[in-house]
């Protein structure tokens, strides 16, 4: 075994290598269930670390093995350089070329192999090296992962990773000189202060494997709530397609039994008025005047209660030619009077003179709601009736004064000649 290290530095490096797989297969398990490029980097990453420090693990228990095990270290650690790198550009939406792998993986085992034979398998050398190489690595990966910052703003994840990585650069430049100082001039290595440092390394490198977690956990919640959001706007839309009747603009029955179900949970004592409206005489105008004028007959009458209509008021095509309406604080008298100014208004040609039958009745609370739209409606109808018979007796009138002048037709001068 190495003099370098004694056996807290073993455990420590022990604890690194379990940390490492800990956090590739919590990354492998995450991207089972939201799949990231960055997160297919990072497991990858992180095991391949984990690999590298168990080679390392075992070049110092059994030091007969560095020619193998040493080479495999470096590799594993130049393999998690690259991935880290790679997940945080794919997670800042940079470019990464695929065709690139293929083409660093040879080079990093070409180095991996002879530098060690280089320098003799001297681990402090080695170390020096991989310190060189990981600083650079981890400077890099902050710079991939810069475009996200700019982009999202900061985020408990993204924080952390790039504390974690700014501490790691200066951790790691930190070691080289020191390390430098004990193979040119064979200075003591300061081991108090490099165990606090090899904390510090540990400490970083888990709070950089969860904040890459983290930031992808909530890339995915803002992503959710994105999709919720549009889903909300959707629903929203076609319910209010739904909901509301195509000629007219007005609400539609269905309409009315969401609302009825909205007031029934909320609780809240309610009162108002409910107002039944019929056009009258539609079918004649479809039949004179075609079906468009019959349309727009019934726009008209909805454009005019709409007019004299509060903003909380609500407004429903029944069917056909009904419509109800439903305002709620209001006395039968005052939506008595707003109707009578909607006929007032109808009665005025425009292209065509028209009028509507209603009846209003008061609930003083949404149980009796429904009852009081059957009792608007009868009233409508006995309204409509009243209507009717009264100009059946207008009309006979107007045809009963002709017939009186026939009837006076003798006396006439020029009939008697």
């Amino acid at each position: 075994m190495t003099t370098l290290f004694d056996n807290v530095e073993v455990l420590g490096l022990l604890v690194q290598a379990m940390g490492a797989a800990l956090i590739g297969l919590l990354c492998l398990m995450l991207n089972g269930v939201v799949h990231r490029p960055a997160l297919s980097a990072w497991w990858t990453g992180w095991l391949s670390l984990a690999c590298g420090l168990t080679a390392l693990l075992i070049e110092q228990a059994m030091p007969a093995t560095a020619a193998v095990t040493l080479p495999l270290y470096m590799f594993g650690e130049y393999l998690f350089g690259y991935w880290i790198v790679s997940g945080c550009a794919h997670f800042a939406g940079r470019d990464w070329p695929k065709r690139l792998l293929p083409k660093v993986v040879p080079a990093f085992a070409i180095i991996a192999a002879t530098v060690p034979q280089l320098i003799g398998y001297e681990f402090r050398v080695i170390f020096m090296v991989q310190s060189l190489a990981l600083a650079i690595t981890f400077g890099a990966a902050l710079v991939a992962l810069a475009p996200a910052a700019r982009r999202a703003g900061s985020s408990p994840g993204l924080t952390a990773m790039r504390v974690a990585l700014i501490l790691l650069v200066i951790t790691f430049l930190y070691y080289i000189p020191i390390f430098g100082a004990n193979v040119l001039r064979d200075d003591p290595l300061p081991l108090t202060l490099l165990r606090v440092s090899s904390a510090v390394h540990l400490l970083c490198e888990f709070l950089l494997g969860f904040g890459g977690a983290v930031l992808v956990l909530e890339e995915s919640h803002h992503g959710l709530a994105v999709r919720y959001d549009d889903l909300a706007v959707s629903s929203a839309k076609y319910r209010d397609a739904a909901e509301r009747d195509a000629l007219t603009g007005a609400s539609n029955r269905h309409a009315f039994f969401s609302m009825l179900d909205r007031l029934s949970d909320a609780g809240t004592a309610v009162r108002g008025c409910t107002a039944m409206i019929d056009v009258d005489e539609l079918k004649q105008l479809n039949d004179r005047h075609g079906h468009s004028a019959g349309d727009a007959a019934l726009t008209r009458v909805v454009k005019a209660v709409a007019k004299r209509a509060r903003r909380e008021d609500q407004l429903f095509r029944w069917g056909g030619d009904e419509f109800l309406v439903v305002a709620l604080g209001v006395h039968a008298a005052e939506l008595d009077d707003r109707l009578d100014l909607v006929n007032r208004e109808l009665a005025t040609p425009n292209p065509l003179s028209m009028q509507v039958s209603y009846g209003a009745v008061e609930f003083g609370n949404v149980g009796e709601l429904l009852e009081a739209v059957k009792r608007a409606d009868a009233d409508m109808y006995a309204r409509k009736r009243e209507r009717a018979a009264l100009k059946r007796c207008t009309d006979s009138g107007v045809i009963a004064k002709p017939a009186a002048r026939r009837a006076d037709a003798p006396s006439d001068p020029h009939s008697r000649g």
